[in-house]
Formats: structure tokens, sequence, C-alpha cells
């Protein structure tokens, strides 16, 4: 978390959305988990992605599931036909492994008027994208040179924070790039307190058949 006044960064780790949403008064709080799900065509937020990172290796280029695919119950290879036969495309494993965590937050912020309000969809590599000038990283996060050209915009902003965190916390429950992206996210959710964030696209976003925005915030 940020404190949007002094800068301060504190961490914690979360094993559900439901823990996180209910730790503390935060005014904004911003999640790399898609918010607003498409039935069927690809939603417009994503598209532009493509655009602005200029970068296929880059995680925050996949698409997010279709809401038929998000069955607790679906086996992956059930989950790939709900997903292909309302878009015509199927899921990676990695998309199929954090489904539930997707469904989960799907569920509160359709349950919740109030999550809604101060709920965010945030991609760490949208807001470094940002936080760097509105020039795209690049390096893979997952290589020695993208983990220090994040490193050293989280530095110059944040001394010593990453360390902190890094000490506070064990790999076996947080990677090392893991802890830069949260920080990334904590940026924007500051800017999105301060309105000064970015939307993407910009203007009234469009909603899913639940009524949850279809927006990528940085």
């Amino acid at each position: 978390s940020l404190d949007p006044e002094n800068k301060e960064l504190s961490a914690k780790v979360f094993e559900t959305a439901e823990a996180l949403f209910a730790d503390g008064p935060s005014t904004v709080i911003g999640i790399d988990i898609p918010i607003g799900l498409p039935d069927t065509a690809p939603r417009k937020c994503d598209a532009p992605l493509h655009a602005l990172l200029k970068d296929k290796w880059n995680p925050a280029l996949r698409a997010p599931p279709m809401r038929a695919a998000l069955d607790p119950s679906f086996t992956y290879k059930a989950a790939c036909d709900a997903n292909e036969k309302q878009c015509g495309k199927r899921l990676s494993q990695q998309s199929y492994a954090i489904l539930p965590k997707i469904h989960e937050v799907d569920e509160l912020l359709q349950s919740s008027a109030n999550l809604r309000k101060r709920v965010y969809e945030v991609h760490p590599e949208v807001s470094f994208h940002y936080w760097n000038g509105e020039k795209p990283m690049q390096y893979s996060k997952k290589s020695g040179f993208g983990f220090l050209e994040r490193y050293k915009l989280v530095e110059k902003e944040f001394p010593g924070a990453v360390l902190q965190i890094r000490e506070a916390h064990p790999r076996s429950a947080v990677a090392d790039d893991d802890i830069l992206d949260a920080i990334a996210v904590a940026w924007t959710a500051r800017r999105i307190h301060m309105k000064e964030n970015e939307c993407i696209p910009e203007g009234v976003p469009e909603r899913d058949e639940m009524g949850l925005p279809m927006q990528i915030l940085a």
C-alpha cells in the first residue's frame, strides 16, 4: 500500500482478493486482474496495449477470458472449449491457472457497489510505460536487464523500498519481479487517487453484461 501524501510504502501478502479488499480503508485499490469480462468480442481496452507496449512477450497483452470460461468446476479442456465457443480462441495454461482469481474478483465486484467505486484494473507494464515517460520497457521483466530498468524507476521514486520489502517477505511468498509489479500498481493507485491517471481507452468505458467497466488505468 502507498500513502498518497508522504509516498510511504508498506507491503503485505494476501492469499485472496477478499482479504485484500477487506484490509483497511484504502480509498483506491489497483489490481492486476481483468475487471469487466467480454461475452463474445474482445474488450476495447485490450487492443491499444499492442501499440502502446510494442512487445509481444508481454503478459499484459494476453486477452482476458470470456466470462463463460470461469466456471470453477471446469477442467482446462472445458474452460478452453467454453472460451473458444464464445470468441474462437482457447486459453493458455497460464490464463487457466489464474481463472479462480479472476472469478473471485468478478463475483466480489458484482456483489458490492462500494468495491466497484474503489477497485480498478491496472497492468504493471502499462504503469511502467507511463512511469518511464510513456516509453515501453526494453526488456522482459523476467530478464536481468528488465528487472534492472524497472528497479531503477522504482528506486528513484521510493529509495530503499524494494530491499525493505524483499527482506520482509520470503521469495517463496513473492518473487522479485512481483515486488516491482506491486509497486507499479501502487504508483498508479496513487495517480487515480490524485486524479492524475491515464485511462485506456479514454472517455466513458464500455461495460460488460454485469455492468462492470472494461478500462485499464495507469
